[in-house]
């Protein structure tokens, strides 16, 4: 794996050149939860991304840096959240990859960890745009939907999905330093469907019955579930890519 922000110019054109994939991390900065950082969905599109590249082993893979601002108009009313309009966003992520595309990288995979609905939805609708402007193939991987979303486990797809068990457990994988411990232990279950709530009209964490920016049960995630939920992501991105054309 290469980290684009850390090589000159002549080696990531070489790297474009000979076929490498990119991949393009894409989380928000948004609250998740007394007992998790801000910057959560970065953190898991970046080690998603890094699993990526070991499970394609000979295939070289150049991360770029990860985009960091997102849709995150639900939990807009937490310190610390910041959310663009969907036409920035829109604007920002078709032109990173387009930028990405015409120095050379054919198949791009943006690996995007942040699932508010409105926002994955402008994400697959800035990579067909990337994709219309220059010819590049660009996969969105999409793990909320079927088959794969049920393999992530019940949480995931009935439950809060967030900062609960589910990315709490990533979280411990990915990055345990950034989970504050006794404060996640001490969090009671917060049994939302938060899925439900907001196909019935919910706007807001607040609305869906999350006054802490929580759902669901983060003190029965582990680490152990963490590093298999990842390992899960990886190579539905995995396949994405590998199933595009050549």
């Amino acid at each position: 794996m290469h980290l684009a922000a850390t090589l000159s110019w002549p080696k990531v054109k070489a790297l474009a050149g000979g076929g490498a994939f990119a991949l393009l991390p894409v989380g928000s900065t948004e609250a998740h939860g007394p007992h998790l950082p801000l910057n959560v969905d970065v953190v898991i599109a970046q080690e998603v991304c890094r699993r990526v590249a070991a499970r394609l082993g000979e295939r070289e893979c150049v991360v770029f840096p990860a985009v960091p601002y997102g849709l995150t108009d639900f939990a807009a009313a937490f310190a610390g959240t910041v959310s663009l309009t969907a036409d920035a966003t829109r604007a920002v992520l078709s032109q990173v990859l387009e930028g990405i595309a015409r120095h050379g990288f054919r198949t791009i995979a943006v690996i995007n960890h942040h699932l508010e609905p409105a926002h994955f939805a402008v994400v697959h609708e800035a990579a067909k745009l990337a994709r219309e402007k220059t010819g590049a193939k660009i996969v969105v991987p999409d793990h909320r939907k079927k088959p794969h979303g049920p393999r992530l486990g019940a949480e995931f797809t009935h439950g809060g999905s967030h900062a609960g068990r589910y990315e709490t457990a990533l979280m411990l994988a990915a990055a345990p330093e950034l989970v504050d411990d006794a404060a996640r232990r001490a969090l009671p279950e917060l049994a939302v469907d938060l899925p439900a709530k907001i196909k019935a009209g919910a706007k807001s964490f607040e609305e869906a019955g999350g006054p802490d920016a929580y759902f669901g049960a983060p003190a029965a995630a582990t680490a152990e579930e963490g590093h298999a939920l990842l390992d899960i992501l990886a190579e539905i991105s995995c396949a994405a890519l590998l199933e595009v054309p050549k």
